[in-house]
C-alpha cells in the first residue's frame, strides 16, 4: 500500500452544500477521466468523492506510471480518512477501466473496515482477465487511438480535433489503458453487495462478458441495464442512484 502520503490533489470532492449529505458515491472514472467526470453523479443529498489518478486536471504535472496497484494504494490512503470520520453510508463505483479499481479498493476497505461500505457498482468492464488484442494494437498510434475513442463515444469530436487539446486527452488516456492491459488477474474477493451495471449497446462489455464479477463477492449480487452505448451509465445516472439504494433489478 502506499507508502507517502496521497497529494491533495487525489481526491475531487462534489456536494450541493448546505446540508450534510446522506449518502456518499465514491467513483473511478473511465480511462483518461479526472475529478470532473464525477460531477455527472452529484444529487441533493449525496456527496460524491472522484479519485483523481496522474496526468489529469490539477495533476497534469505528474508523470507517475498508472498501474491498478498503486492507483488502489493511493486511493485507500486518501479515502480511509474520509470513512472513519463518520458513518455516512457509502457506495463504490468503477466505470470502464475504473471498474478494475473499483473491485481492488473495495476489497482493500473489506480487510481494513469490515462492513463499512454500503454497495459497489461496476459499470460497462468485462471480468478480468480480459485481454483485449485490438485496443493493444492501436494504443500508441496517435491516429487509431483517436479513432477508437471516437467509436466509443463520449469524447467530443472537436475536442480532438485540436493537436494541443488532444494531447492533453490522450496522454492520461494512454497512462489508463496501459495499466488496465496489463491488469491480468481474477478479482480479488470481498463482502461488499455488488451491482453489475452494463449498457444495452455496449459492444465492449457485455452484461454477460460481465457476469463473472458475481463470483468475487459473498454477498448480494444484483444487476441493472442502462439505455445507450459504453457510456451509458453516465447520461442516466438516475438510474444508478435508484438502483443503489433500493432495488437494483434483476438478480444474475
Amino acid at each position: 500500500m502506499a507508502t507517502t502520503p496521497p497529494p491533495a490533489t487525489a481526491l475531487a470532492r462534489w456536494s450541493t452544500g448546505g446540508t450534510p449529505p446522506r449518502y456518499r458515491l465514491i467513483v473511478f472514472p473511465h480511462a483518461g477521466a479526472g475529478g470532473l467526470s464525477g460531477r455527472v453523479f452529484l444529487t441533493a443529498d449525496t456527496e460524491v468523492l472522484v479519485h483523481r489518478r496522474p496526468a489529469r486536471e490539477s495533476r497534469t504535472a505528474e508523470n507517475t506510471p498508472v498501474t491498478v496497484a498503486t492507483a488502489v494504494a493511493e486511493a485507500v490512503a486518501a479515502l480511509l480518512p474520509v470513512l472513519d470520520a463518520d458513518d455516512v453510508p457509502t457506495a463504490v463505483l468503477g466505470h470502464s477501466f475504473g471498474a478494475l479499481l473499483a473491485a481492488e479498493f473495495t476489497a482493500a476497505v473489506d480487510r481494513r473496515r469490515p462492513g463499512r461500505l454500503h454497495r459497489v457498482a461496476l459499470s460497462a468492464k468485462d471480468t478480468p482477465p480480459a485481454p483485449d488484442p485490438a485496443l493493444a494494437a492501436v494504443l500508441e498510434d496517435d491516429a487509431a487511438l483517436t479513432a477508437w475513442l471516437l467509436e466509443l463515444g463520449g469524447t467530443p469530436r472537436e475536442l480532438l480535433a485540436d493537436p494541443e487539446l488532444r494531447e492533453l486527452v490522450l496522454t492520461p488516456l494512454r497512462a489508463d489503458l496501459r495499466a488496465s492491459l496489463a491488469h491480468d488477474t481474477a478479482p480479488p474477493r470481498w463482502r461488499t453487495p455488488l451491482l453489475l451495471v452494463s449498457a444495452e449497446r455496449d459492444r465492449t462489455a457485455t452484461a454477460q462478458g460481465m457476469a463473472g464479477w458475481a463470483h468475487a463477492t459473498d454477498a448480494e449480487v444484483a444487476a441493472l441495464t442502462v439505455p445507450g452505448g459504453h457510456h451509458g451509465l453516465l447520461e442516466h445516472p438516475e438510474l444508478l442512484h435508484r438502483a443503489l439504494r433500493g432495488s437494483a433489478g434483476d438478480t444474475p
